[in-house]
């Protein structure tokens, strides 16, 4: 009997074994099928990322090269009717090739994007104008960009922005694919493998499930913010970079058309040029040290300057185009990188100009080992709401573009603090303060700060080192 029951038992226990190897074999199975398609979809993550770091880099670099081709080709003009100088001139076009390379770079590198044909397009229509611009065809250059470089540059523009819609429309479905993921593991697990394997799947399953659902959640909110932030952020820049753009066409035709009768109304129309020249290139700049300090990030050498000097050489632009800056003497002596600092002060003066009321200034005082540089208006001051990301680096869908999150004030902000000082906003006596606060330094490196009076083209050139 015992023999038969051993005989009984044997299959028996086979079939269990069986059983159980099977379970074993289909939850292996589903665990590699899960590890297959989670590496299949990180994947598709990455790839989708680096496809839209390109849109965003092309726009940006795109919208660049029309600006400084618009630039070069404004001041080669200027520079044949003698207005300014070749140098000048000459410095505007070097700008312009470092960036045609740059799209260049893009256009290798982008072969297999949707919006490659469009890039292409624009990319020639910028190496025809600069062609022209280096045999001495300013006509031609001038007609290029006006007519061939801008209906290009809405092509790739409107190109961009449909390849955008399809990354993001893709990082949709890859998120709706893992929820379908989650579903087929139940299905299997649940129905195909009783009891102990639906144990696994509570254990260890649904737990894999939900950390690939949440890990692609966050990466598709995370890339969605980033496009909007730059999407809204590029825009509000090419407003901006249209006022002086349009200034600087329409006063250089009046130049070019012989309209300006006498020396002096001569001179004062190309000073409104080079001032509009100078506030789009601070922009561009702006843009340029953003893009650094993100990226390569940007050096800092600090030196015992003469505070006295940089105030000065910062002021100095705005007082040639007319505009009273008020300031009193000091001696005061900062460890500070010279030519920072002053792209520090020019973005306050700019911002007070634009922003503030009629009487503007900068205040320097010293106290408890310290400078605090005070750049100040009389202006209305920034509604309260907004004073918390007044240093944002983009700008804030829906806001006013120079008020919350300008450019200038978060560079500023983020070159203040690497030479160790601190940038802050105050409100009181019906004044706006913006108060740059430095390290003091002992005796004064005569080099520092010197140049007050330099050309617009040398400060636009400092504040592109």
């Amino acid at each position: 009997m015992a023999l038969l029951a051993r005989a009984r038992s044997s299959p028996r226990r086979r079939g269990v074994l069986h059983s159980v190897a099977a379970a074993v074999v289909v939850v292996l199975l589903v665990v590699a099928g899960l590890a297959f398609v989670n590496s299949s979809s990180v994947i598709r993550v990455t790839q989708n990322a680096k496809a839209l770091q390109w849109t965003n880099a092309t726009i940006g670099t795109s919208a660049l090269a029309r600006a400084r081709l618009v630039q070069a080709v404004t001041f080669t003009e200027l520079s044949e009717m003698g207005v300014v100088s070749a140098r000048d001139a000459g410095f505007a076009r070097d700008e312009l090739a470092s960036v045609v390379d740059d799209l260049e770079h893009l256009l290798v590198i982008g072969e297999v994007r949707d919006s490659y044909p469009s890039l292409a397009r624009y990319v020639g229509t910028v190496t025809v104008a600069v062609t022209d611009l280096e045999e001495g065809e300013i006509a031609a250059a001038k007609q290029q960009t006006a007519t061939a470089v801008e209906e290009a540059f809405d092509e790739l523009s409107a190109s961009l922005q449909v390849e955008q819609t399809r990354i993001l429309a893709a990082q949709d479905e890859n998120s709706r694919a893992g929820h379908d993921l989650k579903t087929w593991i139940v299905f299997i697990l649940t129905v195909a493998v009783p009891g102990s394997v639906v144990a696994v799947y509570f254990v260890f399953t649904r737990r894999q499930v939900r950390a690939i659902e949440e890990r692609n959640r966050l990466e598709l909110e995370a890339e969605r913010t980033i496009s909007r932030a730059k999407d809204a952020f590029i825009a509000g820049l090419s407003h901006e970079l249209r006022t002086p753009l349009t200034s600087i066409y329409g006063f250089a035709e009046v130049l070019a058309d012989r309209e300006v009768n006498g020396a002096e109304a001569t001179a004062e129309t190309a000073q409104i040029i080079a001032n509009q020249a100078s506030e789009m290139t601070r922009m561009v700049d702006d843009l340029l040290v953003a893009s650094r300090l993100g990226s390569t990030g940007v050096e800092i050498e600090a030196v015992r300057t003469s505070i006295q000097r940089v105030v000065d050489a910062a002021a100095a632009p705005f007082e040639r185009a007319g505009m009273e800056i008020a300031r009193e003497a000091t001696s005061a002596v900062a460890m500070v990188d010279a030519a920072r600092l002053r792209h520090v002060l020019v973005n306050l003066i700019s911002n007070a100009v634009r922003h503030g009321g009629t009487a503007r200034g900068v205040t320097v005082t010293e106290g408890d080992g310290v400078v605090e540089v005070e750049v100040w208006d009389d202006g209305d001051g920034v509604p309260d709401g907004q004073v918390g990301r007044l240093f944002d680096r983009f700008v804030h869908e829906g806001e006013p573009p120079m008020l919350t999150g300008s450019l200038g004030l978060a560079v500023a902000y983020r070159l203040t603090d690497l030479m160790n000082g601190q940038l802050e906003y105050q409100r009181f006596g019906g004044k706006t303060y913006f108060v740059v606060t430095l390290p003091l330094g002992e005796g004064v490196d005569e080099e520092a700060g010197e140049e007050a009076e330099e050309s617009v083209a040398e400060m636009i050139r400092t504040l592109s080192s």
